[in-house]
């Protein structure tokens, strides 16, 4: 686990507010030349997986685990391309001392589409299960627990048992939309 707290006292960074903390950390994590989960989701875990569910691959350099830690990277980021996200491969197995492939889209867009759907839906619970245990107060962030909420929106089909139980927004005329159904997420 990386510890943000040292990390951020090494930098001078604990006199800070969170706001200014949170932007530093989130430039740290855009530039490092690692992808920074693989220490979160280590790569024989993975490999565990990947036998569990009877998935073969050849040896090549977008591997399942380095798609899954490209995709994650993508979506993480700012500039979402898949140029971006090769970049980011290619200078990371530079740096790791291994011959980086093409600048090419074509071969991590292909993996992306060979990648096992099976696999992420056994991490994602599995994840969401370790980062539920408590941390200890040294990974804390600023002292704090960070707790992440989302919400979204659903539109129903139209009935009056659904107007009924999710009505339509109060800024719209009555009779003309669907139900909303709000839905937060934690």
């Amino acid at each position: 686990m990386i510890d943000i707290g040292s990390r951020l006292a090494r930098h001078k960074l604990l006199p800070f507010t969170m706001s200014e903390s949170a932007e530093i950390l989130k430039q740290q994590f855009s530039q490092s030349l690692g992808l920074p989960w693989t220490d979160i989701l280590p790569a024989s875990r993975l490999e565990e997986l990947l036998k569990e569910e009877a998935f073969s691959y050849r040896n090549r350099i977008y591997s399942p685990i380095v798609t899954l830690w490209a995709m994650l990277y993508q979506v993480l980021s700012a500039d979402k391309s898949l140029r971006n996200t090769v970049k980011c491969i290619t200078t990371w197995l530079t740096a790791a001392g291994i011959q980086p492939p093409s600048s090419d889209t074509g071969a991590y867009s292909k993996a992306r589409s060979r990648f096992p759907e099976s696999l992420l839906q056994r991490l994602i619970p599995e994840s969401a299960e370790c980062l539920a245990q408590p941390l200890s107060p040294e990974h804390l962030w600023c002292g704090r627990p960070v707790k992440v909420y989302d919400g979204t929106t659903v539109l129903m089909a139209d009935s009056a048992a659904n107007q009924a139980s999710y009505p339509q927004h109060g800024n719209q005329t009555a009779g003309c939309g669907f139900p909303i159904a709000r839905l937060v997420s934690r």
